[in-house]
């Protein structure tokens, strides 16, 4: 049976959605944090950029190609102990972080070993925390009747971008200065979310499938899939290129340029939070409709966005695409699961991570190359990705 999220409480599972949006935020507090400060610590621990830039790039791949495999798993196993394995390496990796960052600055480490070592803790933090994301998509599936299923895609999404700007700010505030306070604190703080977890975070029921209901059928995803790929990459892109757009285009400096780049972005992820907690879920509308406004929406937004002759049209047009996101994302992420049926939840939201994957990797890319020829152009480019989704949105097979 799926428990609705108007369900009345009933005892532990009454808290289970909670729990789970609370170690969602842990984990993203923390994915957030270190893909901040990373960079710059690591020219402090001695370590060239291009070896960050491995350590940061490998990781990536790793985790994009863990989620198919963790899909299986989380299917043979369950929801929760993949949930609770992941969020363990979850909470270990910002503490060997520490460990690895005082050795490097006590000279204890030389910068070969400090390399060395810092590649092999985050790759195994990759693949240990492969399957959050998939399990987390696969135990709202199963926790939500189809009616609410975008609801629960939109607070899934709603809680990993609020832990998203958490994260982004306790960079911004103690990245620099308290790095290692800040790391065992985040690593503290998963803990907490783990101990919730283990206490209030049951399997949740699952009827049996027939094999053939729980074979996945890749050739009627792909829409679905392809969608989750542009749709990453279009935010991924502008997030590469908005601080140059305000230096090139409107003549900023790069401090002024840096700032207003970050408000920008934390208005837009704000919107998106709210889009996604808030109002997918009051509308109650179907993940067609969802996917089909929040396309439309967004390529009005990307058009204003490559022609805005000021700041503050921009700004606004950022916030705009921020709302429609809110819109397209979970209504595709429940689009994919109810067309995946009750037996391939967890496989689905495995391949699903490979389509978010590739869309982090390609928008920065894109958005590079493209404002070489133009600080406009890398728009142009989100416009023509979210065009592509409204090609996609708007044939038949979209339910």
């Amino acid at each position: 049976m799926s428990q609705d999220f108007n369900a009345p409480p009933a005892g532990r599972r009454a808290l289970a959605i909670p729990a789970l949006l609370m170690l969602l935020a842990a984990n993203a507090v923390a994915h957030s944090f270190v893909l901040i400060v990373l960079p710059p610590l690591g020219r402090k621990m001695g370590l060239a950029d291009l070896q960050t830039g491995m350590v940061i790039g490998l990781s990536a791949l790793m985790l994009t190609l863990s989620g198919p495999v963790w899909g299986q798993i989380c299917e043979r196993w369950g929801r929760r102990p993949v949930l609770l394995s992941g969020l363990a390496v979850a909470a270990l990796f910002p503490a060997v972080l520490a460990v690895i960052l005082t050795a490097a600055l006590s000279s204890a480490l030389t910068v070969g070993m400090v390399f060395a070592v810092l590649l092999l803790a985050r790759l195994g933090q990759a693949v240990g925390t492969g399957g959050i994301m998939p399990a987390a998509q696969a135990y709202l599936a199963d926790s939500t009747s189809a009616g609410r299923r975008a609801a629960g895609m939109g607070l899934m999404g709603a809680a990993f971008g609020a832990g998203l700007v958490i994260g982004g700010a306790l960079a911004w505030r103690l990245g620099s200065t308290q790095a290692v306070p800040a790391l065992l604190a985040i690593s503290l703080l998963i803990c907490v979310g783990l101990a919730v977890a283990w206490r209030l975070l049951p399997e949740p029921p699952r009827a049996p499938v027939p094999a053939e209901a729980a074979r996945l059928r890749v050739a009627s995803l792909w829409p679905f899939l392809l969608t989750t790929l542009c749709g990453v990459a279009v935010y991924a892109l502008v997030q590469q290129v908005t601080a140059l757009r305000y230096q090139d285009d409107f003549g900023l400096s790069l401090d002024e340029s840096i700032g207003r780049s970050g408000a920008t972005l934390m208005l837009t992820m704000a919107v998106m939070i709210v889009t996604q907690g808030v109002f997918v879920r009051r509308l109650g509308w179907q993940p067609s409709r969802l996917v089909r406004v929040g396309a439309v929406g967004g390529l009005l937004a990307m058009v204003v966005a490559t022609v805005a002759p000021s700041i503050p049209v921009l700004m606004a047009a950022m916030a705009g695409l921020g709302a429609f996101l809110g819109l397209l994302l979970p209504g595709n992420l429940a689009a994919l699961s109810l067309r995946a049926g009750a037996g391939a939840q967890a496989k689905v939201a495995g391949l699903n991570a490979i389509g978010q994957g590739l869309g982090m990797a390609a928008g920065p890319m894109m958005g590079a190359a493209l404002h070489q020829l133009s600080p406009a152009a890398p728009y142009g480019m989100a416009g023509l990705l979210l065009l592509v989704i409204c090609v996609l949105a708007f044939r038949p097979f979209v339910r």
